[in-house]
């Protein structure tokens, strides 16, 4: 699929008339719609209702925002103002790549699939987050920019947990036949598949035993969007912002996160600018 620019406008940004959706070029005697602060579905929704018929428009330099679902426009005249024409291959070249993810949540304690879970990649600067549909499947696309040699896969039951500990009519279960997900994690290589592979997901375990003191211990790292801040910082942050996305991760998980051999524990803080 490619961008075809079927007339080059000649006239200056800066020189055309504001209109309510971008310009009007005088020259040209048209609309130039500015398509720079638009998202993907505004600008598919244009096209469409111009039914085929030439779109006049402004695109940013850098098409990383539309290359992934504008690509394959056939008539387009295009506008950049003051700065030069680009060439097909610079255009082609900004197209963002993806590494697919997909798979199914089974339950082990009653072989049932698992619809409404949350399925989260997690990277230090961001995460992205689907749900299981009704037939416990889950698809993600994931940039590869944040493909590491070790990545994170979360599985998160806490709302599907809520609700079941909320029901009035649960009949509280014994160890054997536990009703509550365990949260889980899957760490996976830059080389893996994860392509319709199947999870079996553990009933919730319960931990007794005694509590020690250890000295000595792997440092706590704090992570804001990506950012290594204090612990005073994040704790200031977290509690300023109820809403900002919060995940907490130890062992083998921070460290393929974090890619430090010697963590402890790594808090991770979104402001919620993630997929």
């Amino acid at each position: 699929m490619k961008l075809n620019i079927h007339k080059p406008c000649s006239e200056k940004w800066d020189a055309m008339q504001d209109s309510p959706h971008g310009k009007f070029c005088e020259l040209c005697s048209k609309h130039v719609v500015d398509f720079t602060d638009k998202t993907e579905k505004e600008i598919w929704d244009i096209f469409n209702r111009a039914g085929g018929k030439e779109v006049c428009g402004r695109l940013p330099l850098s098409f990383s925002k539309i290359a992934a679902g504008v690509i394959l426009i056939t008539n387009l005249t295009f506008s950049q103002g003051q700065t030069p024409s680009h060439s097909f291959e610079t255009i082609e070249q900004s197209t963002t790549s993806f590494t697919k993810l997909s798979g199914k949540l089974i339950f082990k304690i009653n072989k049932k699939e698992i619809p409404g879970a949350e399925v989260i990649f997690i990277h230090k600067n961001q995460y992205i987050k689907t749900q299981t549909d009704e037939n416990g499947n889950f698809t993600l696309e994931i940039p590869n920019e944040l493909i590491s040699k070790k990545n994170v896969l979360y599985f998160n039951f806490n709302v599907l947990n809520e609700k079941t500990i909320a029901n009035p009519e649960r009949k509280i279960p014994n160890v054997a036949g536990g009703d509550i997900y365990e949260n889980t994690t899957i760490i996976f290589t830059k080389d893996e598949k994860i392509i319709d592979k199947t999870f079996v997901i553990e009933s919730q375990k319960f931990y007794l035993g005694g509590i020690s003191i250890m000295t000595d211990s792997p440092p706590d790292y704090y992570f804001f969007d990506g950012k290594n801040i204090s612990e005073k910082k994040f704790r200031k942050l977290q509690e300023e912002n109820p809403g900002y996305s919060y995940f907490v991760f130890e062992g083998k998980e921070a460290q393929a996160i974090a890619n430090k051999s010697y963590i402890r524990t790594l808090r991770l803080l979104y402001s919620n600018k993630s997929l």
